[in-house]
Parts: C-alpha cells; sequence; structure tokens
C-alpha cells in the first residue's frame, strides 16, 4: 500500500505538470472542474483530482444532519487527494467540502457501509455472564471487542482474545441476564453478527422434573407417557401411561422406581407386561457423571455391567459391555447425530441449546426407551456428560410404510429463562417440566 501510494503521488505530480486548460478563465468556477466519485465505500480509498490544491487544503464530509467528519489526507498533491473514508462512517449521502482559505461545497458522495471484515461466522445464541464466550470466523484482527446492546441502547463493550479459528471474550459478572444484539468491533467499525442474543446467570439453574410424551391415538384421542421425578429421599422414578380426551386423563399403568441406599434402583411397581429391566445401579465420577450401569436383566441370574465411555470432549458414545455393544451414539460438532435408527440434523447454529438445559434429543431418546432404564435414568437427573450444543430442526426417522427414511421438522417452545418446554414434531410433542 505505501509503494501504490508513492506511485500515486509521482502520478498526480505529473498530471499538475499537464494544464487541464484555462480552468482558472473570467467566468468559469474552477472547482467545477473536480472529479469526485459519487459513491465510495467504508474503509475504502477515495481520491479527487483538480489542478488547484494547496498544501494547507482539509476536507470533511457532512452528513445529512449536519455533522461534520474531518478526512484524514494520505496524499496531497495540487492536482490530487487521497484519503480513506473512516470504516466507521454511517453509511449515507454526505456533501463534499473542501477547506483551502474559505469552504467550498465540491459535491455529493454516497457512502456505503464497510464490507463485514470476518468470514465463516459461527456465533452461540447464549452465554453465562463471567464464562467465556467462543466466536468462530476468519478475518479477527487484534485489538477487535465485543459489544452487547440490550433493548434500552445500554452498551457493554468486551475485550477479545485472539485464537487460531475466532475470538474469545470473558463476559462480565454484571451484564444482566436478558436478550441482546451482539456486534463486533474493529478498527472502528462495528458489525451486528447476532440480532437475538441472551446472557443467562449461573446459579438460575432448573432441574427436570417431569417429561411428557404424547402422540395420536383412537379417534381423536392420545396417548401420554409419562417420567415423574421426585428427588426427595428416596429418590423415585415413575414412568405412567394415560389415556387423554379432550381434559380427562385415565391412568392405564405405571412403573416406579425406588433409589435404595446403596444407590440401586428397583423396580418397586410394575405396572408394565412389556417391563424386563428390573434393577440397575450406577457408579459415578467426581462430577457426578455416570461410568458404569450395572444391571439386572429380566431372566438373568447375575447383574451385567456396561460401560458407559464418553470422548475428549465429553460427551457420550457408547454403553457396553464385555458381551453386549448396547448403544453407539454419534456426536457431530457437539451434536447428538444418530440414536439407533433415529438421526437429529441439524440446520440451524443460531438454535442453541440452553447451556444448563437437558439434551431434547437425549428426551426424545429416553421416550423411545421404555424398557431400559439404564439409557434413560442418567438423563432424567442430568447424571450424564455433556448436551448437545445446538437444538436439532429436524427428526429423521424411519418411514411407517417401510420405504426408507422421512424428516419432520421440530418446534420448540421456551420459558422466559429460554429452557425449552414443548418439542413437537408432526402431531407428537415432549413437553418438559422444571
Amino acid at each position: 500500500m505505501k509503494l501504490f501510494r508513492i506511485i500515486f503521488a509521482t502520478l498526480l505530480v505529473v498530471i499538475s505538470c499537464n494544464d487541464i486548460g484555462n480552468i482558472q478563465g473570467e467566468g468559469e468556477n474552477p472547482l467545477d472542474k473536480c472529479v469526485l466519485p459519487s459513491v465510495a465505500q467504508a474503509g475504502e480509498e477515495v481520491l479527487v483530482q483538480w489542478n488547484g490544491f494547496t498544501g494547507d487544503a482539509r476536507i470533511w464530509l457532512v452528513s445529512e444532519d449536519g455533522t461534520e467528519h474531518e478526512m484524514s489526507i494520505e496524499v496531497l498533491t495540487d492536482s490530487g487527494i487521497m484519503f480513506v473514508v473512516p470504516a466507521d462512517l454511517p453509511a449515507g449521502t454526505y456533501v463534499f467540502m473542501l477547506d483551502q482559505g474559505g469552504h467550498k461545497e465540491l459535491g455529493t458522495i454516497e457512502v456505503l457501509a464497510a464490507d463485514m471484515p470476518v468470514t465463516g461466522l459461527k456465533v452461540p445464541s447464549n452465554a453465562f455472564s463471567g464464562e467465556e464466550l467462543v466466536i468462530e470466523g476468519i478475518g479477527f484482527e487484534d485489538g477487535c471487542s465485543v459489544m452487547l446492546v440490550d433493548a434500552d441502547g445500554n452498551e457493554h463493550a468486551v475485550d477479545a482474545r485472539l485464537m487460531i479459528s475466532g475470538i474469545s471474550v470473558v463476559l462480565p459478572d454484571d451484564v444482566p441476564k436478558g436478550d441482546y444484539s451482539l456486534y463486533i468491533v474493529q478498527n472502528g467499525a462495528k458489525w451486528l453478527i447476532s440480532d437475538s442474543f441472551t446472557v443467562y446467570v449461573r446459579g438460575q439453574v432448573k432441574s427436570l422434573v417431569r417429561l411428557d410424551y404424547y402422540s395420536p391415538y383412537l379417534n381423536s384421542s392420545e396417548l401420554k407417557l409419562s417420567w415423574e421425578i421426585n428427588r426427595e429421599d428416596p429418590l423415585t422414578l415413575t414412568l405412567s401411561e394415560f389415556l387423554v380426551e379432550g381434559e380427562e386423563e385415565t391412568l392405564q399403568a405405571y412403573d416406579r422406581y425406588v433409589c435404595d441406599a446403596d444407590g440401586t434402583f428397583i423396580l418397586e411397581h410394575d405396572g408394565f407386561e412389556s417391563s424386563n429391566d428390573m434393577e440397575v445401579s450406577y457408579t459415578r465420577d467426581e462430577d457426578g457423571t455416570v461410568t458404569l450401569a450395572d444391571v439386572l436383566i429380566y431372566g438373568k441370574s447375575k447383574t451385567t455391567a456396561f460401560a458407559w465411555t464418553y470422548d475428549a470432549d465429553g460427551y457420550l458414545t457408547e454403553i457396553a459391555s464385555a458381551t453386549n455393544s448396547f448403544r453407539s451414539l454419534d456426536y457431530t460438532s457437539g451434536n447428538l447425530t444418530s440414536f439407533r435408527n433415529t438421526d437429529f440434523i441439524y440446520n440451524d447454529p443460531q438454535l442453541m441449546n440452553h447451556p444448563s438445559a437437558p439434551d431434547v434429543a437425549w428426551a426424545y431418546m429416553a421416550m423411545m426407551e421404555t424398557n431400559d432404564p439404564f439409557v434413560y435414568f442418567p438423563y432424567l437427573l442430568g447424571w450424564y456428560g455433556k448436551a448437545s450444543v445446538n437444538l436439532p430442526d429436524v427428526l429423521r426417522v424411519p418411514s411407517p410404510m417401510g420405504s426408507g427414511k422421512e424428516d419432520h421438522p421440530l418446534k420448540y417452545t421456551f420459558d422466559e429463562d429460554g429452557y425449552v418446554v414443548r418439542m413437537e414434531w408432526g402431531s407428537s410433542y415432549i413437553e418438559f417440566e422444571y
């Protein structure tokens, strides 16, 4: 760029030696001969040509509301001026003013907004105050920052730390819980990168106490399968089946598991003929995450140990014993994508799971696994590893006609704290109670 400006300055000197004509002629305004671009982009260089600039020339761009913005001149000769439109100059139409022994209006120029300098942006939709927020992208520069702006226009600017594939910021503890617009600020310019960013406050974590799965049944009735969690001592988990007709619910059957003093879940009440898992106990690490499930399966005289294996990022990848590879789970970019013959599709990177909310993909698994409590008990109690980062927006399941798979768009309802309270696909849905 420096070499270009040297060449440009030399070129202007040459131009100045070539008289444009008698522009100082009587009755003519020499400024009419100025060559001024009609459009420029913020952050770019602008060239104005004329035979008559003096060494003390100064230039301004004046907005429609009368605000004056003095330009920083990069190159100045008697035949031309080069300056850079500030990257943070708002888009709009400006009057170009020259001052060399008096203000003179040269014309108007339309300024376009500066281009977003960052490509490949991946912006989370939420974060906790006081904790790290990572924004992926290429093009961040040293000294950039992040700004959160609430609905009232209050701003919270946070310095960023450059990473190989983006930036990292730590949200201050005093950033209030709520919804914000998120900007990056770089080289004096500001760009909106998310108009729906939520800040949560750590400590306001909710516990799941109930799951209700509804599916169509005969005529206009529904079948409701419910998991209710009582976290008092003793801890109990109750699976109930209801027939729902209008506002009326009729209990059909239920199972109740009770956790004894040794941590074993025993089937205290068996109301479903299909139930075959009678006992299960867990080994958990210091973080409370299950590492082993010891299961007494119906018809067996001894328990079977199933190891719970997690990847390096903390996501569960397999539940298996030495003789039974019970479950393999596939994660992609921190999202559960495959469970048995069901796929979860993530098309919307803005659709983020609340950092402390249960994994909705696991909720679906729990409702589909009524006979395997060692799979869904840890989910219901929050004893498994990490939850998916995003919320899936498509559920891909086998077609009931046996012709491949079919897709069902997923819809969500959230409470005031950003927790999913309803996950809906087709005519079926799961409700979450905390």
